[in-house]
């Protein structure tokens, strides 16, 4: 007991080195346990998307990534008989269109700016049926009325509230299309801005607007129960055959954003490695300069009988109060600076990469001029090339994904003081070793 108190007393006998140090490895745990927050929170998340979607499938082009890819659209006679299978609930089959309007002449930057706020995703969708999102989540009617039946053919639409702000668009205006217009019946929302820049058509009226009659993009597949999904896909696959892939939903959802995941946790993963070795060289070297100011001292506890394991306690317990106020400054600049540091993080990446709210980026103009001269971007997958750089990109992660919060809980807390701990330990123990090392005599004489 007595060496923890002695261990405890000289972290402080230089208090301006103390505090140094601290704010140090401070900054360096700080930084790992972000890391950690990180990590943990895309895990949480990731797993809670998982089985939020863990009922539903996709049947759509063989190769498509998603529906990003660039495969051929499916005829409805895919569908045939699917609907008979008992563990079936729904079958919704979807279009989706990503409508750039032509630009006349070779137009200047205002002309461009201008084409890419008039740039829109198309969803056709069966009336009666939730408004489904491209890249997942359902968008809600905020004003105006839904689709019902006899809208199938008709010129009505619902527009995204963001898409309807932007052009000054309401309830009962008329919204050109392809060079025909159509009555918009209502407004919808969603949980991402993707969702609330997009159009949605009756799923008839989108066959006919895009020359795609008796074709759709893809269809979802609602399963009655959990333990049915497996058993569900495979008798899909039997059913289809090489028509067409059949995916569950949370393989597409996990597809559409493991490679952005995979970058966050990567980084967190050398980040936290890196915090670590730095916190754990501060701790070293400050022991290594503490035993070799202190080797008079050492010689004289040596010879009053103090053995090689007193000293041993002794300055290991130093090192690891350092470490763990080290820890405890690092908790604070944490809760203060890098908890919103690392949600802002978290929010670039799964937001919209060119495009922000509202306002047209230099990189979003350049990287679609070409596309915009040479006719106007339509296609049934432009959503795959054209803008999977900005608007479906950042939409079909950020709508998997949701809000990512970075919170510090009590499990981080005992993770970092077990780095902390750790640190303390490795860091102190090599010094205090050479510690053991010196002889009283020597050091007496040379002192």
């Amino acid at each position: 007991m007595h060496n923890l108190r002695r261990g405890f007393r000289n972290v402080w006998r230089s208090k301006v080195r103390t505090a140094i140090v601290a704010l140090l490895v401070g900054l360096a745990l700080s930084l790992g346990v972000t890391m950690m927050a990180l990590d943990s929170a895309v895990a949480d998340q990731l797993a809670g998307v998982e089985a939020s979607v863990g009922t539903e499938l996709e049947i759509r082009p063989v190769g498509s990534f998603g529906g990003f890819g660039r495969g051929e659209p499916l005829f409805m006679d895919v569908l045939n008989g699917l609907e008979d299978m008992p563990t079936i609930v729904e079958i919704s089959p979807v279009i989706v269109y990503q409508y750039m309007p032509k630009m006349s002449g070779l137009g200047g930057r205002e002309a461009i700016e201008e084409v890419m706020r008039q740039r829109m995703a198309v969803m056709g969708i069966v009336p009666e049926q939730p408004l489904r999102v491209f890249g997942g989540g359902v968008a809600e009617l905020t004003e105006g009325r839904l689709f019902t039946p006899e809208d199938n053919g008709s010129l009505v639409v619902i527009v995204g509230t963001e898409y309807a702000e932007q052009n000054d668009l309401v309830v009962g205006s008329m919204l050109l299309l392809d060079e025909t217009e159509y009555e918009i019946i209502g407004l919808a929302e969603g949980e991402h801005r993707f969702a609330n820049s997009t159009v949605f058509l009756p799923f008839q009226t989108a066959q006919l607007a895009f020359a795609m009659e008796d074709q759709m993009t893809q269809a979802y597949v609602t399963v009655d129960m959990l333990p049915n999904v497996e058993p569900t896909i495979a008798m899909l696959r039997d059913a289809i055959g090489e028509q067409a892939d059949v995916v569950s939903q949370a393989e597409a959802t996990l597809e559409r954003v493991a490679q952005s995941m995979d970058m966050v946790r990567g980084t967190t993963s050398v980040g936290l490695w890196l915090a670590i070795a730095t916190g754990g060289l501060v701790i070293f070297f400050t022991m290594l300069l503490t035993v070799r100011e202190r080797q008079k001292e050492i010689g004289v506890l040596k010879a009053i009988g103090s053995s090689n394991g007193d000293l041993l306690v002794g300055f290991a317990w130093e090192s690891v109060v350092l470490s763990v106020v080290g820890a405890v400054v690092g908790i604070i600049l944490f809760v203060t600076v890098g908890q919103f540091l690392a949600s802002r993080l978290m929010a670039n990446i799964v937001s919209t990469p060119a495009v922000t709210q509202g306002v047209v980026t230099p990189g979003a103009v350049e990287g679609v001029v070409g596309q915009i001269r040479g006719g106007g971007g339509r296609g049934l997958f432009s959503g795959a090339g054209s803008i999977a750089g900005f608007s479906m990109a950042g939409g079909s992660i950020s709508s998997q994904l949701g809000d990512v919060a970075v919170n510090f809980s009590a499990g981080l807390l005992a993770r970092l003081l077990a780095v902390a701990l750790g640190l303390g330990l490795l860091g102190g123990l090599l010094p205090a070793l050479y510690a053991l090392r010196l002889r009283p005599a020597e050091v007496l004489r040379n002192e």
